[in-house]
């Protein structure tokens, strides 16, 4: 029962964060409207739209000083945020264009007298290039970082940076955007932003969360009103995104597995829907350039801002953050990330006309992400080599003799994972009494560098037994 109340809580919180797109979109299109295209998708769409992901982690990570019991352990989170940030940045980079690709060959480009089918879409490489490049930058930077917490803590010199780059991509976005306006197939004639859909919604949520009626009758935007709709939109994200955090650690306690597993598909979903959203009514409209430049620069967002600003706050507050035992899973994910983002970029710039048949091998991608995640989730035997290629380049040793004596007798499973650290693998797991999770018995294997094992049987959660060969 707690499973479907948790899964429908997720798919609640995804729809208000849609519908509170719809509100963001229609503001940040009148705050936008003097930029050029490409700055505008890089800059306030890309801003709003990632705030979702910016609002989980800091959820994940201050949410359990507050209750552990709804937010799960102190420290521990910020596996589960970097998850989401991942997930939601392979979501945005094949996901979005993909659906772009798709929505308008099958609907077309939406003028005053309708929908303009269009054969081919046309990007600015500039555009790709500038944002690929910075998102490079920031997934490079992030797996240093996570190879350095290997020996040592995350602290708030490393979100510093993240939100340096950031600065920086901002600067070089604002400052040197010149795009050819001819490079983009923009339709002359656009619906006005403010247009919106009337109707009542998926249980009333796009008539509740129509706040710019709400509030003033539907009226034309000025600045003053676009500033409010535009934070009140993001309040009701920031309040969905409680509901994602609690949801994701809740499913993640149902099905026994680590947080970040169920985060990487779940939340990142739930949190990318903004981004989808705003990049399909840009590419309806003919922007294409701020399509994709929303979807690679929330990217940057998500990794320099979203990762970065909440472990600089939270370091300052309560100190710099332990290794996670889920290190080097997270490792792993960003390496994937790495290689789809290049698979993408390729996809992108060696294609200057963009058809179907991308939307399609975009799509693939993403299925084969997946499949690996669920199977790295399920400790499938195939997703081993290159799990622990990964290991071997940046794991050190996993366990010394002096954290092996600090691990004590009837100490639960992650307790002994906090103290030992990442890398250790599940030999077995044995149901003695089946459908009684207090009489089952797993057994860990945490090797070092030099081939020594600490081994440590569980009886339920609690250990039971130790056994250390040439520590």
């Amino acid at each position: 029962m707690t499973l479907f109340l948790a899964l429908f809580v997720i798919c609640l919180t995804s729809l208000i964060i849609m519908y509170s797109c719809d509100s963001f979109e229609g503001a940040a299109d009148y705050l936008g409207r003097n930029m050029k295209p490409g700055v505008k998708g890089a800059t306030i769409n890309a801003i709003g739209s990632s705030l979702p992901e910016l609002f989980t982690t800091a959820i994940f990570l201050f949410g359990p000083h507050f209750s552990e019991e709804l937010f799960g352990k102190i420290g521990q989170g910020f596996a589960a945020g970097i998850a989401t940030c991942a997930g939601s940045a392979v979501f945005n980079a094949v996901i979005i264009p993909a659906f772009c690709i798709f929505f308008v060959f099958a609907k077309g480009v939406r003028t005053q007298t309708g929908f303009v089918r269009v054969r081919e879409i046309v990007l600015n490489r500039r555009v790709v290039f500038k944002d690929g490049l910075f998102f490079l930058l920031a997934t490079s930077l992030l797996i240093f970082f996570l190879s350095m917490s290997f020996e040592t803590h995350m602290t708030w010199w490393m979100g510093s940076i993240f939100l340096a780059v950031y600065g920086l991509y901002m600067f070089m976005t604002l400052r040197f955007d010149d795009v050819d306006q001819d490079a983009a197939q923009v339709v002359d004639s656009k619906v006005d932003s403010t247009e919106e859909e009337s109707g009542w919604g998926i249980l009333g949520l796009g008539w509740l969360l129509d706040i710019n009626e709400r509030f003033y009758r539907g009226r034309e935007y000025d600045t003053r009103r676009a500033w409010v709709v535009l934070l009140t939109s993001v309040i009701a994200i920031g309040l969905a995104c409680a509901g994602i955090a609690w949801g994701v650690e809740t499913i993640a306690h149902c099905l026994s597995v680590p947080s970040y597993f169920t985060a990487v598909i779940l939340a990142a979903a739930a949190t990318s829907v903004p981004d989808t959203a705003l990049s399909v009514k840009d590419a309806l409209k003919g922007d294409y350039d701020d399509a994709l430049a929303n979807a690679i620069g929330s990217n940057i967002f998500d990794i320099c801002v979203c990762i970065g600003l909440p472990l600089l706050v939270y370091t300052l507050c309560y100190g710099p953050l332990p290794p996670s035992r889920s290190a080097g899973e997270i490792q792993l994910l960003q390496w994937m990330l790495l290689v789809v983002t290049c698979v993408v970029l390729a996809v992108f710039l060696l294609s200057r006309r963009i058809g179907l048949v991308h939307g399609v091998a975009l799509s693939t991608v993403y299925i084969v992400w997946t499949t690996f995640v669920v199977g790295r989730g399920c400790n499938a035997d195939w997703t081993r080599p290159f799990a622990e290629f990964v290991h071997e380049l940046h794991a050190p040793t996993v366990i010394t003799m002096s954290e092996y004596r600090r691990v004590d007798y009837g100490m639960s499973v992650d307790e002994v994972l906090d103290v030992v650290g990442s890398g250790c693998d599940r030999l077995s797991h044995a149901d003695l009494m089946p459908n009684n999770p207090e009489h089952s018995m797993s057994v860990y294997a945490c090797m070092n560098a030099f081939g020594s094992n600490g081994l440590f049987t569980f009886v339920g959660d609690k250990l039971r037994i130790k056994v250390q060969v040439g520590l």
